[in-house]
């Protein structure tokens, strides 16, 4: 899986940055065929939000698009909810795509007699 990863308004250490693509990379384990995956950080800067820290990771593959965002007070909290929400989703999507494949979903449809 190819991971990018973008800042605006804040830094991020080269440690950090191997960090946060490890977590992505780790979720393409999930569901096969994820092919992209973009991290896009960036910060509050309302001294009133208590979570300045934002981040948006987006994943594209079998057709679908994912996106989750988690905000924190810093960017690598922020990256664990992130990644939290979308294991969530990749885990559903998982298993649409086995019922799909197996019919499941069809046979639950269709009326019986």
């Amino acid at each position: 899986m190819h991971v990018t990863v973008s800042c605006k308004h804040l830094e991020l250490s080269a440690n950090q940055r191997a960090l946060v693509e490890q977590k992505i990379a780790k979720l393409g384990r999930i569901v096969e065929g994820m092919e992209r995956a973009e991290a896009h950080f960036t910060e509050e800067r309302n001294p009133r939000i208590s979570a300045p820290q934002v981040c948006e990771v987006t994943m594209e593959g079998h057709g679908q698009r994912i996106v989750a965002t988690g905000a924190a007070g810093d960017a690598v909290a922020a990256v664990d909810v992130a990644v939290e929400k979308l294991e969530h989703q990749l885990l559903s999507l998982k298993s649409r795509l086995m019922a799909r494949r197996t019919g499941k979903a069809h046979k639950e449809a269709s009326p019986t007699s």
